[in-house]
């Protein structure tokens, strides 16, 4: 399943990269020190260009033998700190290089920029829709890698999305990725979307999509997105577009009305 409650069995080396900077500050490395007994971690900033804000930037810990940092923050944490689950036979270090590697994208016109990769939107387009090309995956993500991402809280459960990498041969490594302007142009579509996260668990509990085929979450998302990107060109307050949103929610008496809802009052 794409879309589960769950975390994946653990079959591999498995690290939780969490951003920091919408936390308090060493709130991640105290609550991390204070539940395992070897705490291993790394910036993922350093060595960097971005090395002088390190401690600023996400930190990938090493949850392999220890998951209570996990279990008792991910809930907590979510609503303000982006973060992934990655489960690979990597070691830490080179699982740091190789992420830190991807943080710089090529943009069209030649230019260049900071790939916040590890942020939901971003996870859900390059990865969970497969916007990334193959070949760019595998440089991200590594071989026999599986990445699960919290998407939404739904009641008190979180909704995670995931994405498995296969083997390949002769991939190559230490690239830049680059996006194709389609790409380009949702993710920048996708400013202060975070705040319609809420929403989406609401409507993944309240139709019961879980326990539907993964396309009816993917049809949400895109129904989503199409609204706020329509809201903006309406120039409405995001405060507004999100109560209207929930207003159709709530007025919706089957998950199809939601959608074309939202389809309908966006052009009104």
């Amino acid at each position: 399943m794409r879309y589960a409650v769950n975390l994946p069995e653990q079959s591999e080396r498995r690290y939780w990269l969490i951003d920091t900077a919408s936390l308090p500050e060493g709130e991640v490395l105290r609550r991390f020190y204070s539940v395992v007994d070897q705490p291993m971690f790394r910036w993922l900033y350093d060595g960097t260009a971005y090395h002088g804000v390190r401690e600023s930037g996400p930190v990938l810990l090493d949850i392999t033998h220890n998951a209570k940092v996990w279990q008792q923050c991910s809930a907590d944490w979510m609503p303000y700190a982006a973060s992934v689950v990655i489960d690979t036979p990597a070691s830490l270090d080179d699982l740091q290089q190789r992420l830190a590697a991807c943080l710089t994208i090529n943009t069209p016109g030649s230019g260049m920029g900071l790939l916040r990769f590890h942020e939901q939107a971003v996870l859900h387009l390059l990865l969970g829709e497969e916007l990334l090309d193959q070949t760019d995956r595998l440089v991200l993500m590594g071989e026999d890698t599986c990445w699960s991402w919290s998407l939404c809280l739904s009641q008190e459960n979180i909704v995670h999305e995931r994405y498995f990498s296969a083997g390949g041969n002769n991939w190559p490594d230490g690239k830049p990725l680059r996006l194709a302007p389609e790409t380009q142009q949702r993710l920048q579509g996708l400013r202060q979307f975070s705040r319609l996260m809420p929403l989406l668990g609401d409507a993944v509990h309240r139709f019961d999509l879980l326990q539907k085929e993964d396309d009816c979450i993917t049809s949400l998302w895109w129904a989503l997105e199409h609204y706020w990107h329509d809201t903006w060109q309406l120039n409405l307050s995001r405060k507004q577009a999100v109560e209207n949103a929930q207003g159709k929610l709530i007025a919706s008496d089957a998950f199809e009305h939601f959608i074309e809802s939202l389809y309908l009052d966006a052009m009104t």
